[in-house]
């Protein structure tokens, strides 16, 4: 994401879900019942699939997301994609936390598959992007585990750790990124605020 025309935008606020929320209940990778969406639905929720032509989509890895600059504009909890958040990238990395959200999000958390500390968080939104069409190989969750019924995200058990690549556009995560606008997670700091949000198409290698 090291690119002289990436502009990003930063939230001054950001939505949030019910003081009593209903259950959340993951049906699938690709398929879940009673997410509470958040702020910028519409922009995650992108239905796109990569383009035929992949010359256009930059490789990185999750040290390149971790050192790129933060957000420079400003936006609202419905504001749509602007600037960066247009381009798509293709991910590779390793896979080395799972955790299901509240708003339905399926959260991916990568670090460099050469052994790189930095990491970085892929989304997608469960059941409303592309991806359900092109649901991955190899890419399985344990059905007796899936559900979430407070207003946090749960993390999962990993039985492997595979290095994966994953294709979608740029996001900055408003609702998880720190007031001063740099390009980390005010709650985890070695995490990036970018994320690929919706991921696209994600491969196991």
């Amino acid at each position: 994401m090291k690119h002289a025309t990436y502009t990003i935008a930063v939230a001054l606020f950001h939505c949030t879900a019910s003081a009593t929320p209903s259950p959340v209940a993951f049906e699938s990778p690709c398929s879940c019942r009673g997410e509470h969406a958040k702020g910028r639905l519409s922009a995650k929720n992108d239905p796109a699939l990569p383009p035929p032509d992949a010359r256009p989509i930059q490789a990185v890895t999750p040290s390149d997301v971790y050192s790129s600059p933060g957000a420079d504009a400003q936006l609202m909890c419905q504001s749509e994609r602007t600037g960066g958040e247009n381009m798509r990238f293709a991910l590779t990395g390793r896979v080395v936390d799972v955790r299901i959200e509240m708003d339905g999000d399926l959260d991916i958390a990568l670090q460099d598959a050469t052994g790189n500390r930095a990491r970085h968080c892929c989304h997608r939104n469960t059941g409303k992007t592309a991806m359900v069409r092109n649901p991955p190989n190899g890419f399985r969750l344990d059905q007796d585990a899936l559900s979430i019924s407070n207003n946090s995200m749960r993390k999962l058990n990993l039985n492997a750790a595979p290095t994966v690549a994953v294709i979608g556009k740029a996001f900055f995560g408003t609702g998880h990124a720190l007031k001063s606008h740099i390009n980390r997670r005010k709650h985890m700091p070695r995490y990036a605020a970018w994320e690929i949000h919706p991921v696209m198409k994600l491969d196991v290698r």
